[in-house]
């Protein structure tokens, strides 16, 4: 198994009012890495659309060391590093020219039948490819728990640009949403440390979306709700750290 490695030039649309890459820009990067990465193994959009099927994102969890800046170059690597029956498991490593890693993740993902909407064992395709047992981030994707009190809400507009080709929100935006539970003020001091998210139930253009967030036993720990008043859509654990 050979990783996928690509180079990128950070973009000025990639990035926020501190020149540095946005959230959203940074999990987009990341999925067109895997988007890439799975055709070439033959697993990517061409089988599965021909196959009635379709990868969603289960979990991320990713460490920020130092954001990249407008125009920085950067390599970005991927590779599938573990697959049980029902998950395969896809880490990720950000670079800087002098091989400084910014940024390490690792997902999980699992392919649904569209037309039952149920996941399907991998097996049932042959979807056999290698894996390459290294990882970016050693997670066990733990269960992030439900916040007990909330300190905050706001309600989302769900936008069209929002909805991806499967008809529900991408997993990009959530990180967005999370970013924006935060003052302006709390994002100038402060920088994103690290982010877990569980993504548990898709939600859809029509549907009213409220983020609710509590502050946990530090004032640089969070939990972030998101969902519908019928339904949790994703569960988010944020930790930040102090700009130096």
């Amino acid at each position: 198994m050979e990783k996928l490695i690509k180079e990128h030039t950070i973009s000025n649309y990639e990035c926020n009012r501190n020149e540095t890459i946005k959230i959203i820009s940074i999990f987009h990067l990341l999925q067109d890495m895997a988007d890439a990465h799975a055709e070439k193994l033959n697993v990517g959009y061409t089988f599965y659309k021909q196959n009635h099927l379709a990868w969603v994102g289960r979990a991320y969890h990713i460490k920020i060391f130092s954001l990249p800046k407008i125009f920085d170059k950067i390599t970005l690597e991927t590779w599938p590093c573990a697959r049980t029956a029902l998950i395969a498991t896809r880490d990720f490593l950000i670079k800087d020219v002098n091989e400084n890693v910014l940024i390490a993740a690792s997902s999980q993902w699992a392919m649904i039948d569209t037309k039952r909407m149920r996941p399907i064992k991998f097996d049932s395709f042959n979807l056999t490819y290698d894996v390459l047992p290294e990882r970016a981030v050693e997670s066990e994707f733990t269960k992030i728990q439900s916040p007990q009190q909330i300190d905050f809400e706001k309600q989302i507009q769900i936008r069209e640009d929002d909805i991806d080709s499967n008809g529900h929100v991408n997993n990009c935006v959530y990180p967005m949403w999370t970013m924006e539970t935060f003052t302006q003020q709390f994002k100038q001091d402060y920088i994103l440390d690290e982010m877990e998210i569980n993504f548990k139930k898709p939600v859809f253009i029509q549907d009213n979306i409220v983020t609710a967030k509590v502050q946990n036993n530090s004032e640089t720990d969070f939990t972030i709700s998101i969902g519908t008043p019928e339904k949790e859509a994703a569960l988010i654990k944020a930790t930040f750290k102090k700009k130096i």
